[in-house]
């Protein structure tokens, strides 16, 4: 004998069949959807990893260049597929700008290696003052001096602090203009002989120009080094440095220059 399911039978099989069906359909979309996010996560955690190698690849670049002075050819890291490269410029034999010098710091120029140097232009600009110090050597005889000048352009000022005042003007120098200068002699035959000039920025910061007159310093017053690193997935990371002349603190010219030591 044949039993026939009754229609409500029938009715709720079915329901019961597309509800697991729906079931189903959402676990397995939202199954997709965590994989997913778990895709993303480890790429990006492999994208920052390979980040982080290539600006440490970069950074060591760098640190290359500086201690060997020259380029640095493209260099594998370890095993891996994570390389640097790296070019090295000593610049400044015409001068330079220093860009926004704080009041109080210092900008020093080397003298050793000039040639035909007679005078340095120091430029500056806002209501900032210069004051340069004058460092002359003969390693020798031991024989040691500072010679010192000065450049304000404020009238008020110069009468309290007994700066060399200096007119404003217009002038421009590697492209950036200025509106204060003034100019330190130097006599390369002198004995002891200018070793180094450095220039204190007062009262404001300012950008500083330094430029020879009568010939050409020495490269190295500007160096400039660029690097690149490469780690896996072609993830690229480019540094560039520019480092001048060491700025040691105004307390040096008291100590080394005067053959005296420090007292509190």
């Amino acid at each position: 004998m044949v039993r026939l399911r009754s229609p409500q039978v029938c009715k709720n099989s079915g329901q019961a069949a597309l509800i697991l069906i729906m079931i189903m359909a959402v676990i397995g979309a939202v199954s997709v959807s965590v994989a997913a996010r778990e895709v993303e996560s480890l790429r990006s955690q492999e994208i920052e990893t390979a980040g982080s190698q290539a600006e440490g690849a970069a950074g060591a670049g760098i640190e290359l260049a500086l201690s060997t002075r020259a380029d640095v050819p493209q260099t594998q890291v370890g095993t891996g597929n994570v390389t640097y490269q790296a070019t090295y410029a000593s610049l400044g034999s015409t001068g330079f700008v220093a860009g926004e010098v704080e009041e109080g710091d210092l900008v020093a120029v080397s003298l050793s290696g000039a040639v035909g140097v007679t005078a340095i232009n120091i430029y500056w600009n806002n209501t900032a003052a210069v004051f340069a110090s004058l460092l002359n050597a003969n390693q020798a005889t031991g024989n040691y001096s500072v010679d010192r000048f000065s450049g304000d352009a404020d009238a008020t000022r110069v009468a309290s602090n007994k700066f060399s005042q200096v007119t404003s003007g217009t002038y421009t120098f590697q492209d950036v203009s200025f509106v204060n200068r003034t100019t330190v002699p130097i006599n390369m035959a002198a004995d002891p002989a200018p070793n180094q000039l450095r220039v204190m920025v007062l009262y404001q910061r300012s950008s500083v120009g330094i430029e020879p007159v009568g010939g050409t310093l020495a490269n190295g017053q500007v160096v400039t080094v660029n690097s690149t690193g490469t780690a896996e997935n072609n993830i690229v990371t480019n540094v560039s440095l520019t480092r001048f002349s060491e700025r040691l603190p105004a307390v040096f010219d008291n100590v080394l220059y005067t053959n005296n030591s420090l007292s509190q």
